[in-house]
């Protein structure tokens, strides 16, 4: 393996580790969300009389597994196998 190998290897495993790190920090949902549930605080009157808390949708982008950080990490692989190939070194031998 030569130079340009090792740094287009090198790249493509800190923009992989750089996706996952970003799924982690969201929350690692298999799918991505538009936007999630919230529970609206009660109050102690609600919670005496055993009512149910009112939940309320928030726009809210959490990045999922599948659509996202599976095709960008594919994208990736594709683009540095053929750059991998590409900048290979063809060392020919001479016939003595």
């Amino acid at each position: 393996m030569n130079t340009k190998q090792k740094y287009v290897v090198l790249v493509a495993l800190v923009l992989i580790a750089a996706v996952l790190i970003w799924w982690f920090a969201s929350g690692t949902e298999i799918l991505s969300k538009d936007g999630i549930w919230v529970e609206q605080e009660m109050s102690e009157l609600d919670k005496a009389l055993g009512l149910e808390p009112q939940k309320e949708y928030q726009e809210k982008f959490i990045i999922g597994l599948l659509p996202h950080t599976a095709a960008f990490s594919g994208i990736v692989i594709v683009i540095s196998a053929i750059l991998f190939f590409i900048f290979k070194t063809k060392k020919t031998k001479e016939k003595k």
